[in-house]
């Protein structure tokens, strides 16, 4: 629209510079008025242009925070399931490494106890999206800054820290199931589980699988920027 325009006012320049019927103070005015009128076209052009290009960024902005809130909600729901696993392994390895070989001790409830040994839990955060976007280059279309701050912290930093506690307790599992495989001579007996637990060396990798505070603040820390996220796309009205 914005050439045709251009082409048709270039045109009727061309016809004014040549009519012999016009004054040279005649042709310099409609001249004028012409060049005023191409330089209005082609800037409205270039602004309609920007205008329809950055409404269609913000919709595409709008689709990706939808979708975003959805994955964090879901890896808040899912880490505070996780912490009330991580309370349950609590109780189990501090019971484990309370075992007294001396003592006795219940074999039932020590036969569900050993079920925990093999059985781990840790977050699966929803990182596709929000990968996706990043990688075509299109987090700056995020007006927001203080959102968009958030949104890469909570990817780039927070899941990371959570990933790093998770890797520590997950190491320290990995020792004590070893540690029975070596050393256990029938695993399927409770007797003989007792009998390895109670070592000095059981005893301390089963309290090194109570899971400390630092797991639990990072996971709290998630469900508080997660929810702080949220908050931000609601306000977004999106």
């Amino acid at each position: 629209m914005a050439e045709l325009e251009v082409i048709k006012h270039t045109k009727k320049m061309h016809e004014i510079a040549t009519d012999k019927k016009h004054t040279l103070v005649e042709k310099i005015k409609e001249i004028g008025l012409e060049i005023f009128i191409i330089v209005f076209a082609v800037s409205l052009s270039i602004w309609l242009h920007g205008w329809s290009e950055h409404r269609h960024e913000q919709e595409q902005v709008k689709k990706f925070l939808l979708g975003l809130k959805s994955d964090i909600q879901s890896d808040v729901d899912d880490s505070k399931t996780i912490i009330k696993q991580y309370q349950d392994f609590g109780k189990v390895y501090t019971s484990l490494s309370n075992l007294d070989k001396n003592k006795p001790y219940d074999q039932e409830v020590l036969k569900k106890q050993l079920a925990y040994i093999n059985t781990n839990v840790y977050l699966r955060p929803k990182i596709y999206r929000f990968n996706g976007f990043v990688s075509s280059g299109r987090i700056g279309n995020i007006e927001n800054d203080s959102l968009s701050l958030n949104i890469l912290k909570f990817y780039q930093e927070t899941l990371s820290e959570v990933n790093s506690s998770e890797s520590g307790w997950l190491s320290n599992q990995k020792k004590l199931q070893t540690y029975l495989d070596e050393n256990l001579v029938d695993p399927e007996s409770t007797a003989d589980n007792f009998r390895v637990l109670t070592t000095p060396k059981g005893k301390k990798l089963a309290k090194n699988l109570v899971p400390w505070n630092q797991i639990y603040e990072r996971y709290n820390n998630l469900i508080k920027s997660g929810e702080v996220i949220i908050k931000q796309i609601d306000e977004e009205r999106v």
